[in-house]
């Protein structure tokens, strides 16, 4: 098993309205910044790009933290279209576009997150 810590500050969006809200209608995000969705169970759930004005790397994880699916480089063009994991998910993490690719981030690490809230 591969562990990668990050070094993050990490927003949580641990709520239905939080969740919703996620990074739409912000003009960037830190360099070493991201947004970690908590879901209250496994899924699948959609993500898209309504109202994004940069582009983001989703990473799709397990109720380990493991990493089952990326999606790279999701550009605010793609609204309306729908990301969703291959597999059931508790946890999704958005950082900056090129954030998985210079952090050799890759599906089957996990991921050590510190959580400051």
């Amino acid at each position: 098993m591969n562990i990668k810590r990050l070094d993050l500050r990490l927003e949580i969006a641990d709520t239905q309205e939080r969740r919703n809200q996620g990074l739409s209608n912000r003009v960037s995000l830190d360099e070493n910044a991201g947004m970690l969705f908590v879901f209250d169970q496994l899924g699948q759930p959609g993500f898209w790009m309504k109202d994004m004005h940069f582009p983001l790397d989703f990473i799709w994880m397990n109720e380990e933290y493991e990493i089952v699916d990326i999606d790279g480089y999701v550009r605010p063009e793609s609204y309306p279209e729908l990301f969703r994991p291959v597999s059931a998910v508790k946890y999704v993490l958005e950082v900056n576009a090129g954030y998985v690719e210079r952090k050799k981030i890759k599906i089957g690490d996990t991921l050590e997150l510190a959580l400051d809230q």
